[in-house]
């Protein structure tokens, strides 16, 4: 429901602000830009992928020894 969203959106707002909308009503009701999201879920795959490769390596330097 509705409640769940807010509560999703407020946890992704601390990671990632610029996903979340904030309408302009009472409550300040926060919702998700999903549309937005896939971009940001792309470079967070890419950014992990490299860390990846970067562990790899050193592992790989290791067992070299």
């Amino acid at each position: 429901g509705v409640e769940g969203s807010g509560v999703i959106a407020q946890e992704i707002e601390e990671i990632a602000p610029e996903l979340v909308l904030t309408a302009d009503d009472e409550m300040g009701t926060k919702s998700v830009a999903y549309g937005n999201l896939i971009g940001y879920l792309i470079e967070t795959v890419k950014d992990q992928q490299k860390e990846i490769e970067s562990m790899k390596s050193q592992i790989n330097k290791l067992q070299e020894k």
